[in-house]
């Protein structure tokens, strides 16, 4: 069996993360091998990186990458060599439980993901099961594709789970990362009039520029500067925001959520916190009977509604693409993101 490049992450800390070697697994019964062409990092790893998020150690990192198909298993029918391919990122799920039967396999108490516990994308190659591939169109850059899961995250969690948007409503953003942008532009497909993103002066020099090229966002506020609670409401009629998304996961902009949305309105909660706990104004929102959706994850539908509409060009993620580097630089991309220096950074396999 031959061997490939990898990152693992063996133990806490960031010196135990390694681009090393690791043995090329076979495809077996109904799996194909991709060669991947090229890997995202996520907030979630950026998280890992810092201690902050589950994972199995020894394992393989990433779920975010694409490619092509370079073997084929026993009993494959419906892909072949050279297909470009994204894969979804849960796997080994029961089939029996509650939550499969629905269709919620990321729920199912046997079920592990790509990346954390189940080896993931950051390698050479990547052994996935034929039931979770999904063409990459031929319109779509490799690069593209590897925001394909979190597009389909906020498949799930706008136009999925609960439609939290109706035509015509006003949207806050909070937080102007890979989500935040993304969560931008699916607020648009799924209906919003106005969408106001937020950042502070940490983004003004990367992030909040590429905000400003975005079709989908209307308004910008620097939340240090300004006060968002007056532009929201200037903006409504003095009602609030109809749909505030939280993709900061900043303890302040959590806390002051129950002052900028309106009565009867909708929190769609996305963004992962560094702490474990923070505090929270109970009976603002409670007053306000506002509704908190927090979201995990991605349905198969969830990625076939992504895919259609990113080949139905409703999308501009290549603008998120900030650094290109090679895999073996990926602690270069960790320190990018944690500067904010870098929004989207694409990591591509193989030595160069």
């Amino acid at each position: 069996m031959s061997e490939m490049k990898a990152v693992i992450k063996k133990a806490d800390g960031k010196e135990n993360w390694f681009y090393t070697s690791v043995q090329r697994q076979n495809p077996g019964e109904g799996e194909v091998e991709i060669k991947v062409a090229c890997a995202g990092i996520c907030g979630s790893e950026l998280h890992a990186y810092n201690d902050n998020h589950f994972y199995r150690p020894g394992n393989i990192i990433g779920h975010e990458f694409c490619g092509v198909i370079s073997r084929v298993g026993k009993g494959v029918t419906d892909w072949k060599e050279g297909d470009r391919v994204v894969a979804e990122i849960y796997a080994g799920s029961c089939g029996e439980c509650e939550y499969c039967k629905r269709g919620l396999i990321g729920f199912c108490q046997e079920g592990h993901y790509v990346g954390w516990d189940l080896d993931g994308g950051w390698a050479d190659y990547h052994i996935a099961p034929q039931n979770m591939l999904h063409k990459l169109p031929d319109s779509v850059s490799f690069e593209v594709g590897t925001m394909i899961e979190p597009l389909a995250v906020l498949a799930q969690a706008l136009v999925v789970n609960r439609r939290p948007i109706k035509a015509g409503d006003v949207v806050v953003i909070q937080g102007c990362g890979t989500i935040g942008m993304i969560a931008a532009m699916m607020a648009k497909a799924a209906g919003a009039s106005k969408v106001i993103m937020t950042g502070t002066d940490v983004d003004n020099d990367v992030r909040l520029p590429i905000a400003k090229q975005l079709k989908s966002v209307d308004m910008i506020v620097n939340v240090m500067h300004e006060n968002l609670k007056e532009i929201v409401l200037a903006e409504t009629d003095g009602l609030g925001a109809d749909v505030i998304i939280e993709a900061s996961g900043s303890d302040k902009a959590i806390y002051t959520m129950s002052d900028i949305i309106r009565p009867l309105g909708n929190i769609v909660v996305l963004g992962e916190s560094g702490k474990s706990e923070f505090p929270f104004r109970w009976n603002a929102a409670l007053f306000k009977s506002c509704s908190i959706i927090f979201n995990f994850g991605e349905v198969h539908e969830a990625w076939v509604i992504a895919l259609r509409l990113l080949e139905a060009g409703k999308f501009e993620l290549d603008k998120l693409i900030t650094h290109k580097l090679p895999l073996s630089e990926f602690k270069q991309g960790f320190e990018l993101l944690d500067s904010k220096e870098g929004l989207k950074v694409i990591l591509y396999p193989g030595e160069k």
